[in-house]
């Protein structure tokens, strides 16, 4: 049934909902992850991307992901040259491993496909999609969140020992 008319308000809406029983809204869920130690602006198209994933916009997810790589690099002060220079110059900074280095440019010529309207024949295959969003999440993983993890490790230790040391001092302080 069509609806003309958009509902004056929430309730409207629900009783219309409710006279279309057979009324099914795909996809049931949408996948958001959070990137609690990655800049908002990138955190935040990370997880669009895999918004759509969940909705099979493949191709969206994709030119995504490749948006991602590049605002990382930005981020980390690489802002000259294409994008393949952009990636190498993750990798020679050590912010990104080889192996990702080398799989990253997946991300770029994924993303190239889209981002240039080189649009192939054939659709982007969900499994190429979703390695190419994995791809983005280790990158992520690499140059924020992996670090993010082990500081917050380091500062708990040295939290720690900067705790007994001064129950020490005031053990000391109290036998004396």
């Amino acid at each position: 049934m069509y609806v003309s008319s958009a509902p004056r308000n929430q309730t409207d809406l629900g009783s219309r909902l409710q006279q279309q029983p057979d009324l099914v809204w795909t996809p049931s869920k949408v996948s958001r992850p959070e990137f609690p130690d990655v800049p908002q602006q990138i955190a935040d198209t990370a997880s669009e991307a895999h918004a759509c994933l969940s909705i099979h916009a493949y191709r969206g997810a994709v030119g995504l992901a490749r948006a991602v790589v590049e605002a990382t690099a930005k981020d980390q002060g690489i802002s000259r040259g294409p994008l393949v220079q952009k990636i190498d110059d993750l990798h020679s900074q050590g912010l990104i491993r080889d192996i990702t280095r080398e799989l990253a440019h997946e991300i770029r010529e994924g993303g190239n496909e889209i981002a240039h309207g080189d649009l192939a024949d054939e659709l982007m295959p969900s499994e190429d999609a979703n390695a190419i969003v994995a791809l983005m999440d280790e990158i992520l993983e690499e140059v924020y969140q992996g670090p993010a993890r082990m500081m917050a490790l380091k500062k708990s230790r040295l939290d720690r020992q900067q705790r007994n040391a001064t129950e020490k001092v005031g053990a000391q302080a109290a036998s004396s």
